[in-house]
Formats: C-alpha cells, structure tokens, sequence
C-alpha cells in the first residue's frame, strides 16, 4: 500500500526519454540530436522505425490525432509526399 506522497514506480518517460505508444522501444532523437517528434500536432510518442513503417506501409498518419505523418529529415521519400521542406534532390522511393 503508498503512503500519502508515495506514487509508486515513476513513468519511464520522466526517467530519461519518451516511450513509443507503438512498440514500447525509447523513442530517441533525430539525426541533428535533438528528441524525436513524428506528430508537429499532438506530440504523440512514436519512435522513428515506427514512424516510418507508418509512413511506408501504414495509414501514413498520427495514430492519436490522425494528422497525415510530414516528410522529417532523414526519411525517405514516399509516393504521395508533398515538396514541404524543399529537397528537389531527393529521389522518391516507391
């Protein structure tokens, strides 16, 4: 039984990193070093071999907001990605 102030085990996320709401793997940074966000809308955690399986062979969208996934740096492109961040010189990989 806690006592009064007590919570018991502390989420992992407020421990050293978010979680994936997919795969329960650490969610971790991108290729600039900064920590990982697939969803600009809602945030929710997703780690990016999830995010891109999504983006590839999923539904392309949030699995909480449902807001189609954008292009990140570092992804490949995907038939039906819209020219949002600029890189014409990228080749689409269908």
């Amino acid at each position: 039984m806690e006592s009064e102030g007590e919570t018991g085990a502390k989420p992992v996320k407020s421990i050293g990193g978010q979680v994936c709401q997919i795969c329960s793997d650490n969610v971790g940074k991108t290729v600039d070093g900064e920590p990982f966000v697939a969803c600009d809308v809602c945030g929710f955690p997703v780690c990016r071999p999830c995010y891109e399986y999504e983006r590839k062979d999923g539904n392309q969208s949030c699995p909480q907001c449902k807001t189609r996934y954008k292009r990140l740096k570092g992804s490949p492109a995907i038939l039906g990605d819209r020219e949002e961040d600029g890189d014409a010189d990228d080749v689409l990989v269908i």
